[in-house]
């Protein structure tokens, strides 16, 4: 190959050629990595990893900070979102559920 696996720099490329060369052979996991000579449990961690890394980024939105408190009460947030619809949330809110219905107004956005 003439990188080896190991070295700083040549990881991340490295498992993407031998991913490619896996998905060409037709081969099972066990069968290529005994062929190639690559740890099984390397390989899985490697899929694993470039699958995560080549998961789309979240995109940033600009956040304004209001200096004035009197629009805002203390410990509710407003999220104003790119169409310019605005979503405020009280104080005590589930910031998992908030990321959650972001989501599902973006994604509606999109299909609309």
């Amino acid at each position: 190959m003439g990188r080896v696996a190991g070295s700083r720099n040549g990881r991340e490329p490295y498992w993407r050629l031998v991913l490619a060369r896996w998905k060409r052979s037709g081969l099972s996991v066990r069968a290529f990595c005994l062929a190639e000579g690559v740890s099984a449990p390397s390989f899985y961690w490697w899929r694993r990893e470039l699958q995560r890394r080549d998961q789309p980024k979240p995109a940033f939105l600009p956040v304004h900070v209001l200096a004035d408190k009197a629009e805002s009460p203390a410990g509710s947030i407003e999220v104003v979102l790119a169409n310019g619809r605005c979503l405020r949330v009280g104080a005590g809110f589930d910031p998992q559920t908030l990321v959650q219905v972001v989501e599902l107004l973006e994604a509606g956005e999109r299909s609309w």
